[in-house]
């Protein structure tokens, strides 16, 4: 095997290694002062103790809940920048999140006993129509990447003024604002366990299909010379994207930037090959996500800064850079 060949792997082990240290600190970091060694110790042997049942209730759901979410992002991130060949793109830029939070609080505030699986569907049905719209811009060819970057980004602000709007009207409680801000402070095993399926299922499909998805970076007369059916690629694609960031959105918020950030970083860390950055992207996003909700628990504490704001801290700036690199080429 050659160095170029292992390099990616390299980076990959090296992610890895960092993904579980940040696991690791998450568990042991709170304010009861369980110590590191304690808390490894309680991960392996669980007793009665108060400690375990912080350990094993509280913090490793929130850990594990962390990465899945995070890896659901960075894949749909990777599929909707490939689906419409726009760097720019994401769940968010495009809207999708904004459209999939509009779904779940219209449902909560008409059905106030709504919750856990519940929200689910709710989350694909707005993640999905914004998603077409977007898609069915991106196609017709009247936009650029940046004037279609815009575009999902004006409908992200107009579709969260809704959300606040109803949520005003409504005198929604506390919990429903803070979920909409991308927390994951309430998680807990059934959020895990709720999009869990969906992870599995849909990074699955999105790492066994790496192939066939990178045809849709290419135009249409390559792809069919290649054999591919673009069409029904992309119709895969779309489904996969909602999918993926639907269950996202319906367990811990809209957390934004993680789809548009993990994609860019790894393409520069290890090319710009599909599979090479769908596998890394699901370690890397998780690693990301949670750094940032670590981040959030740190700065503030012993309060705790939702992962959401701390993800648009950093990805806001990182997308302006992004936009103006585009618009210099």
């Amino acid at each position: 095997m050659t160095d170029r060949a292992r390099h990616p792997v390299l980076i990959g082990g090296l992610c890895l290694l960092l993904l579980v240290s940040v696991l690791i600190a998450g568990v042991s970091f709170g304010a009861s002062g369980l110590s590191v060694g304690n808390a490894l110790r309680l991960l392996v042997v669980s007793d009665t103790s108060p400690e375990s049942a912080l350990v094993w209730e509280v913090r490793l759901p929130r850990g594990l809940l962390s990465m899945l979410v995070g890896a659901n992002l960075a894949l749909a991130g990777v599929l909707i920048q490939t689906l419409t060949r726009n760097p720019l793109a994401s769940p968010q830029t495009f809207g999708i999140n904004a459209g999939a939070s509009l779904a779940i609080v219209a449902c909560l505030i008409a059905f106030p006993s709504l919750k856990g699986a519940g929200t689910v569907g709710p989350a694909f049905a707005g993640a999905a129509v914004v998603g077409l719209a977007m898609w069915a811009l991106s196609v017709s060819g009247v936009m650029n990447e940046l004037k279609l970057a815009l575009a999902g980004v004006s409908i992200q602000f107009v579709l969260s003024a809704f959300v606040q709007a109803i949520l005003i009207a409504n005198n929604a409680a506390q919990d429903i604002v803070y979920w909409l801000a991308g927390s994951l402070s309430a998680a807990q095993w059934p959020k895990v366990w709720l999009i869990l399926p969906f992870t599995l299922i849909g990074g699955g499909l999105t790492l066994a299909g790496a192939r066939h998805f990178g045809v849709l970076a290419l135009d249409q007369t390559t792809g069919l010379s290649l054999g591919q059916n673009a069409q029904r690629t992309g119709g895969a694609a779309a489904i996969l994207i909602v999918m993926l960031a639907g269950s996202a959105v319906a367990v811990c918020g809209p957390i934004g930037f993680i789809g548009l950030l993990v994609p860019h970083i790894v393409r520069r860390l290890a090319g710009g090959d599909i599979a090479v950055v769908l596998v890394l992207s699901a370690i890397v996003g998780p690693l990301l996500l949670g750094t940032a909700d670590l981040f959030g628990r740190i700065v503030v504490f012993p309060a705790e800064m939702p992962v959401g704001v701390v993800t648009a801290l950093v990805g806001a700036p990182a997308f302006l850079v992004i936009l103006y690199g585009r618009r210099a080429r």
